[in-house]
């Protein structure tokens, strides 16, 4: 009993003279405080220091008007923080962590510079973590990846350029082992309110902020997804994306009895992007997944000998958006030109799908903040969102071939009087899509074509088609054999529509 007092003595001692892991709050004006009354007690860096408690000292080391790129001014001074005395003050400090939020204030100059000389941007943010790098405290870095969001009216609201900065922060990420925080989505549901001067948060924005940072210094980051160790390399992997028609579940559909039994003369893996787990295919549990999924498996193992891997993305009503990569939407063609501008136009609108001018899906629209809460429909609708919780954690994994059954949220306005969308929409969307989606041009894409409905979708077939001849993806022409039916957009008989993706990937793999 002495010694256990003793040892427990001790580790309180030990506890209560330990230093406290200092957290050292890099960045430009939102780390400082600008416009925030009592930035003492309200700035993110003072608001992440009560969330952290007396184990950690937080300091606040922001200089507005800062950025990252070294040759870079502000009048007659050199705008990169790397110049400043908060930086040398706070590598003097010798902190455990640090927290950067830097590239709002290179906005105007990003496409320029990096155009001039691609990877400026990266080059030169890694420049200024590795003085952080550099100290005996080795001090782990985390750096914002998407940055705070600009509200309507300030000058860069619509700008291109935060979203092509993402990319390269990804890459100073790789190349430091920082860790990535997306403040970018915490902030969007308040960028009307909290956000007074279009560029600066309230006391309320930098709580959102400080909780946020809290939760990236607290959480340990969520290990990549990986093929079940059984499998891996053995199996064929197929992403399997899209709205309502690829989540319908093999119970709610025909010949739901034999597809179900035939799961147990095959390997059958399915990762389910809701929960992230995966799951093993039987008899037992076949009805509660993708018809898609399950029946176009049970023909790829048949013909392959091979266990099947479904990497499962899909929710009901989603748009083609949900699925997207900002920076996708956002990119430029090599002439300076926008790739895809009605994209460009969505999601520098930054705003909610329901508040979003320029987004044009209107039945989704109308009905997001009724179903905002359903986790197996609208929950998934905000733009990007499948991109992130779903298709993102997969792209690193050797995905064999592509299937994708999704586009009636993208084809009409979906409201009476129903009328089809604008053609060049239509196809950014499906171009957009295939790029985001498939590894390389020589992975097999097949896209499913709308089927037989009585809705005006002839003009988002030939989208699709187009979309196909273009990049050289398969178009699945399920109108032309006469498969759908027409007053129901969830066809019962899901067993057609595989047997001709089966086809297709045959004809490309099975060689």
């Amino acid at each position: 009993m002495k010694s256990i007092l003793t040892f427990c003595c001790a580790l309180i001692a030990a506890v209560l003279c330990a230093e406290p892991i200092k957290v050292a709050c890099i960045g430009d004006s939102i780390t400082f405080g600008t416009g925030i009354k009592n930035r003492e007690t309200d700035s993110y860096p003072a608001q992440l220091q009560k969330l952290l408690g007396p184990n950690y000292e937080v300091r606040n080391f922001g200089n507005p008007g800062r950025g990252i790129y070294l040759h870079s001014w502000r009048g007659k001074e050199r705008r990169g923080y790397r110049y400043m005395p908060e930086h040398q003050a706070a590598l003097a400090w010798q902190p455990d962590i640090v927290v950067c939020n830097l590239g709002i204030n290179d906005n105007g100059e990003f496409i320029k510079k990096d155009r001039a000389e691609p990877g400026t941007f990266a080059k030169d943010y890694q420049t200024l973590l590795a003085d952080y790098q550099a100290l005996p405290t080795k001090p782990k870095l985390y750096i914002w990846g998407k940055l705070a969001p600009l509200a309507p009216g300030q000058n860069f609201y619509r700008s291109a350029e935060p979203f092509m900065m993402q990319p390269e922060l990804a890459k100073v990420a790789a190349a430091t082992g920082a860790q990535l925080i997306d403040m970018q989505e915490p902030l969007r549901p308040v960028l009307l309110t909290a956000f007074p001067d279009k560029i600066h948060p309230t006391a309320e924005g930098a709580k959102i902020i400080a909780e946020t940072v809290h939760a990236a210094l607290t959480t340990p980051p969520e290990a990549p997804v990986a093929l079940p160790e059984d499998i891996a390399g053995k199996a064929e992997v197929w992403l399997c994306a899209g709205q309502s028609n690829m989540y319908w579940p093999l119970g709610r559909c025909a010949k739901a009895n034999e597809e179900a039994a035939a799961t147990a003369n095959y390997d059958i893996r399915l990762w389910d992007f809701m929960s992230g787990n995966w799951i093993k295919i039987t008899p037992q549990n076949a009805k509660d997944w993708s018809a898609m999924g399950v029946s176009f498996a049970i023909r790829r193992a048949k013909a392959t000998g091979k266990p099947i891997a479904i990497l499962y993305v899909a929710a009901g009503g989603a748009p083609t958006e949900a699925f997207l990569s900002e920076e996708t939407m956002a990119a430029w063609d090599a002439q300076g030109k926008p790739k895809y501008p009605n994209l460009l136009k969505i999601v520098t609108n930054r705003k909610q799908i329901h508040e979003n001018e320029d987004f044009p899906c209107k039945w989704c629209a109308r009905e997001y903040p009724k179903r905002k809460n359903n986790k197996i429909e609208a929950y998934w609708w905000a733009l990007n969102k499948l991109y992130r919780e779903g298709i993102a954690k997969v792209k690193h994994l050797p995905i064999d071939g592509v299937l994708w059954y999704q586009g009636e949220s993208n084809a009409t306005v979906n409201l009476a009087p129903d009328k089809p969308l604008a053609d060049e929409y239509m196809l950014e969307t499906l171009l957009a899509v295939i790029e985001d989606l498939r590894p390389n041009e020589k992975t097999p894409f097949l896209m499913v074509g709308l089927p037989v409905m009585n809705r005006p979708w002839e003009p988002y077939r030939a989208a699709q088609q187009k979309a196909c001849q273009l990049t050289g993806a398969t178009y699945l022409d399920t109108f032309g054999a006469g498969l759908g039916e027409k007053n129901n957009v969830h066809p019962t008989n899901k067993i057609p529509f595989v047997e001709m993706a089966a086809a297709a990937a045959a004809a490309q793999l099975d060689k």
